[in-house]
């Protein structure tokens, strides 16, 4: 089936060729009324056809019925409300003009023709007349040409196909358009195709087939009863029948909240994933646009949980688009707290109140405030807050360094702290931030309704998102309305839940992107080969039963430098070199925005924000996923990996290896790795994909 981007016209004719044209095989892709501006001229023709064999073909649909006479470039038409006729520009005359100011446009692109200027593919031209016979199309062949007119006899995509194929054309081509040809001239055709550089605002690609094909994929509106609204939100959130043992055993092996709905059910849901720097958050902007412009009377609502990339992406680029909301996630829960309750209370940071309590509960450094803090919030968010399901259930991941599961008699002792903890929280009294969301949940089940709802609700960064995440914005969402999702499980650096654990089937739902297009191959390579072999970030990624990774060198990906790893003696060697980098890009034109410097602990980058430049971007590394520069820098890589935690040694190892990738793929151009005393074994897998450097030789 062919590609259809766009909608008919209002008449008969138009949307009968519509009908023909989605009919065509694999390898067409149609553009419905695209406007062409090249200039002070602008043309809108009814449909844009490329094919690698066919070339670029214009079509104007005419729903004429009777035609007394034409001439060259016009024709008389009768219309059944006027007894004289009316003289019309022809519609093969139309797709000719068009067609023309097509091709000045296409010739801009230097891959698109060759060294004399000509292009390389043939462009072609017809009028189309649904509601025309045969015989008269026959004569109309004479006056506009033999091969640019179709009429109702030619209405099937077989003959429709090869009457494109034999349009006339000046010149003989023997030879396919290429891929990126049929992508360039797509991008001509559709402006929106277009990959430009946020910050420098240079053209940087064309965002390929798949990508351009989810974001304009059209929404399935379900004909259930819209009205049915209470019997929507029952259905979608069926509490876990407690008083049966076996469906309770199983639902605690998946460690899911008791309250979380199954929502397989649900077939309104779209999952994109992807890689990093495969253009997830692209795809997402470029869908809200499509769909706010295709139907006008909805609305809809676009979160997250990363406010960096809710502030830097998502808001300016929709900050135009009068019915789409832009909003993170934490305050569409604070909106349903300031219904139910008339006020918001402020969230408590809940390693401040383990530090308060350690005090005088000396257990609390035993074990450490941020593995209880872990623990504790792992507790809250898949529902295990009872001695018996804390206890009694097998906690994966979990030990010394060592690696060791906890017992039981460690889990009682880790639940003692947490009894204590909610105690101190009901003196304040207070929330933390978990509990800010399970209330959020409990007051929509209570029957909490949120001031709007919406259509649409599309979804950044989900790996971030807890079990009854998507659930609470279900309660955002009009009956019958869409989700559309994107994730990265590789980039997972606050929780490791699958969507099996969210209660989400994304097998059948899921959309892969493959292509890396913010990285060079180099930049890619290295940084995809800390997870290729790791289980965490595999098990995250193939959930969905489909393979993972094509072959890295098949990609149509940047070349460029391989990642510099620079050793140096001490820390301030370290930062002069980082410094003087900086100085000598920003003295070659690099603006400071381009730039990133990116780490875990803060006291490395407390460091660089006092001897770096003003705009130079130093951020902690969680919260610049989905975000990307030029350049990055990654400091004392060996603090990297300071083991303060329990976690088991494997899973802790994964999630270094993740943080690590996800901050390397940050970059798109070059990539600084610096580190005094030894390399960190962890990173030994970089080896083969990096250019090192010692101090002396910089």
């Amino acid at each position: 089936m062919a590609r259809i981007f766009g909608q008919p016209g209002d008449e008969w004719g138009d949307q009968q060729l519509f009908q023909v044209l989605e009919k065509l095989p694999n390898g067409f892709r149609v553009y419905a009324q695209p406007p062409l501006i090249y200039k002070d001229k602008r043309r809108d023709p009814d449909y844009v056809i490329v094919h690698k064999t066919v070339g670029v073909v214009v079509l104007e649909v005419k729903d004429w019925v009777t035609i007394t006479r034409a001439g060259p470039d016009y024709a008389m038409v009768q219309r059944r409300a006027s007894d004289t006729p009316e003289k019309k520009t022809s519609p093969v005359e139309q797709a000719r003009i068009a067609v023309l100011l097509l091709a000045d446009m296409l010739q801009e692109d230097e891959d698109l023709h060759d060294w004399a200027g000509r292009l390389d593919f043939p462009y072609r031209y017809a009028g189309v007349l649904p509601h025309i016979p045969g015989s008269a199309i026959k004569k109309l062949e004479r006056v506009w040409g033999e091969t640019h007119v179709f009429g109702r006899d030619d209405m099937a995509p077989e003959i429709l196909e090869e009457k494109l194929i034999k349009i006339s054309i000046p010149f003989v081509y023997r030879k396919e358009m290429s891929q990126k040809q049929l992508r360039a001239a797509c991008a001509i055709i559709d402006r929106e195709l277009k990959v430009m550089d946020l910050v420098t605002d240079k053209f940087r690609g064309v965002y390929d087939e798949t990508q351009e094909e989810i974001f304009k994929e059209p929404l399935n509106f379900e004909q259930n009863d819209r009205d049915a609204e209470q019997k929507h939100q029952t259905n979608l959130f069926t509490s876990v029948d407690l008083a049966d043992p076996e469906k309770r055993l199983k639902h605690l092996e998946r460690e899911m909240p008791p309250d979380i709905a199954d929502l397989k059910s649900n077939t309104n849901i779209r999952l994109l994933r992807g890689f990093a720097g495969t253009g997830k958050t692209d795809v997402l902007i470029l869908r809200a646009n499509y769909l706010h412009k295709l139907y006008q009377d909805i609305d809809i609502l676009v979160t997250t949980f990363n406010k960096p990339i809710l502030d830097n992406r998502l808001r300016p680029e929709l900050a135009h688009l009068d019915r789409v909301d832009v909003i993170n996630f934490d305050k569409l829960c604070a909106e349903i707290h300031m219904i139910k309750r008339g006020q918001l209370t402020k969230a408590q940071n809940m390693r401040g109140v383990l530090n308060r309590l350690a005090k005088d509960i000396p257990a609390i450094n035993e074990w450490g405030v941020d593995f209880l803090a872990d623990e504790i919030t792992w507790m809250k968010e898949v529902g295990r807050v009872t001695r018996d399901e804390y206890c009694n259930n097998v906690r994966e991941g979990r030990g010394g360094v060592k690696g060791k599961t906890l017992s039981q008699n460690m889990k009682s002792e880790v639940f003692d702290i947490f009894v204590l903890y909610q105690k101190e929280l009901s003196y304040i009294p207070a929330h933390d931030w978990v509990d800010r969301h399970n209330l959020t949940f409990e007051f929509l089940q209570s029957g909490t309704q949120p001031k709007k709802k919406y259509d649409v609700i599309l979804v950044d960064e989900a790996q971030h998102f807890a079990p009854n995440w998507i659930p609470i914005l279900y309660y955002f969402l009009k009956p019958n309305g869409s989700m559309f999702i994107c994730d990265d499980p590789s980039q997972s650096v606050y929780r490791f839940f699958s969507w099996k654990q969210k209660g989400v089937d994304v097998v059948g739902r899921t959309r892969w992107l493959r292509i890396p297009y913010r990285n060079t191959r180099q930049i890619f390579k290295a940084a995809f080969s800390l997870i290729a072999n790791d289980d965490l970030a595999q098990q995250l990624l193939s959930e969905d039963e489909t393979e993972i990774l094509e072959a890295i060198d098949s990609y149509d990906l940047r070349d460029g430098p391989k990642p510099k790893v620079c050793h140096f003696s001490d820390v301030p060697a370290e930062a002069d070199y980082i410094k003087n980098k900086v100085n000598l890009l920003l003295d070659e034109g690099v603006v400071p925005q381009e730039i990133g410097v990116l780490h875990t602990k803060h006291f490395v980058l407390d460091k660089f924000r006092q001897i770096l430049p003003r705009g130079v971007n130093i951020y902690e590394a969680r919260r610049q996923t989905g975000l990307e520069y030029s350049i990055v820098f990654i400091p004392q890589v060996q603090k990297l990996f300071d083991r303060d935690t329990d976690l088991s040694w494997d899973e802790d190892q994964s999630r270094q290896r993740m943080m690590t990738y996800m901050m390397m793929s940050r970059a798109r151009s070059d990539l600084y790795l610096c580190y005094q005393q030894k390399w960190p074994k962890i990173l030994d897998t970089l080896k083969d994909h990096v250019t090192w450097c010692e101090e002396s030789k910089l």
